[in-house]
């Protein structure tokens, strides 16, 4: 990582496609969520790896502590999506990964080119002008379809993926809270780590007072105190990189997943909204044609207006049949992986506190010993014959 705001990205591959098999680019935060956007807009049905939240507080901030968790986080996402079976293979990320300044310069102003012209196009007035021709058109119907709590195309839904969704649901929640958790136990322990140092400060202030072996005790106390608290600090690194950061990332994942499931639900009510609007020309269509006199041209114009929207019917049910299928295959690559994240993850945390207890068994078995040591020492002086006192004295 080169400052605060960059990161250094090196690329090793054996991909064909590829001009080199080595590369090295210099990206920002920015470029990470175009990349993303990117791969939303383009491969939908396709569980994209999520970026970590932008937290402009923290970003202001730029705490060494924020900048290594950011670039951890960025890491984890750009591997994820380079071992992707299709993401790895995407042109998007070829650019990422092999633009040049100059080149991803002219990328980023073209992406917020598109973005700044679909704003233009997708103004109030106009949203508004549109939601209300999409009413008339399309009646109560589709505002049912639309409207209400967002499950209204459950009726048309498998059975077993709703079970799914609903399963995501509550693992979103339980893998926050466990987040939280973790987080709440990673500060319990950094508490702990800075109170035993502040105990093993007040210790060697108290051995001062003291003389001998007793200042001697307080003075071995207070240093294996410090080196307790090293071993705990480091015991905290490895809690928060490898079991709550993990977490955060699963969290995210999650949403992630359910973000698909909006694509397909979109599918759906966009697939049912154009079989109601062919239903309602069919019989725009019959009416005209059972009213006498109506004009030829009419009726050649509904006719083909009933055409168009069956096209509009069978390229929606395509799009909607081909995003099941590309979520299916999905779902099962990021549950195996999700799996295997979980297992990683428990075994991480299992070593780290491993580690922090063996830390301080050792720190304290040694003191201990220590301390017996000096109190050997104590028990011999008090016990030493009145005659060697006496002789010592003469």
């Amino acid at each position: 990582m080169l400052c605060t705001a960059s990161l250094q990205v090196r690329t090793r591959t054996k991909l064909a496609q590829y001009n080199r098999p080595t590369s090295e680019v210099i990206r920002r935060f920015r470029d990470f969520a175009h990349l993303e956007h990117q791969l939303q807009e383009k491969y939908k049905g396709i569980i994209i790896p999520p970026l970590p939240e932008k937290n402009a507080v923290q970003k202001f901030q730029m705490s060494q502590e924020f900048t290594e968790e950011r670039r951890r986080a960025l890491q984890v996402f750009l591997n994820r999506v380079a071992a992707h079976p299709v993401l790895s293979k995407s042109p998007e990320l070829q650019l990422f990964l092999e633009a040049t300044e100059d080149t991803w310069a002219v990328e980023m102003a073209r992406g917020q080119s598109v973005a700044a012209g679909a704003g233009a196009a997708g103004g109030p007035k106009s949203v508004l002008e549109n939601t209300v021709g999409f009413f008339k058109g399309l009646g109560a119907a589709a505002t049912s379809i639309v409207g209400g709590s967002g499950r209204a195309g459950d009726a048309a839904e498998d059975p077993e993926y709703i079970k799914v969704r609903d399963y995501l649901t509550a693992l979103e929640s339980h893998l926050s809270e466990a987040h939280r958790q973790a987080a709440r136990l990673t500060g319990k322990e950094v508490e702990l780590g800075e109170a035993t140092l502040e105990f093993g400060q007040s210790l060697e202030r108290l051995g001062r007072l003291e003389e001998g072996n007793v200042s001697e005790a307080f003075s071995q106390l207070s240093s294996r105190a410090a080196e307790l608290v090293a071993a705990r600090r480091k015991g905290c690194e490895a809690l928060a990189a490898k079991f709550e950061a993990p977490l955060k990332e699963a969290v995210r994942s999650v949403r992630s997943v359910t973000a698909v499931c909006s694509d397909r639900a979109a599918a759906l009510v966009a697939h049912m909204m154009a079989k109601h609007d062919v239903d309602a020309k069919k019989v725009k269509w019959a009416k005209l044609r059972g009213t006498p006199g109506s004009p030829p041209e009419r009726l050649a114009e509904a006719e083909r207006e009933v055409s168009e929207a069956e096209a509009r019917l069978r390229s929606s049910k395509i799009a909607y049949e081909e995003l099941v299928s590309t979520m299916t295959e999905e779902l099962n690559r990021w549950q195996k992986e999700r799996s295997a994240d979980m297992s990683a993850l428990l075994r991480d945390f299992a070593l780290a506190q491993a580690s922090m207890s063996s830390e301080g068994v050792k720190a304290w078995s040694g003191l201990l010993a220590e301390l017996q040591a000096v109190q050997g020492t104590q028990t011999l002086a008090a016990a030493a014959p009145p005659q060697a006192a006496a002789a010592a004295a003469q």
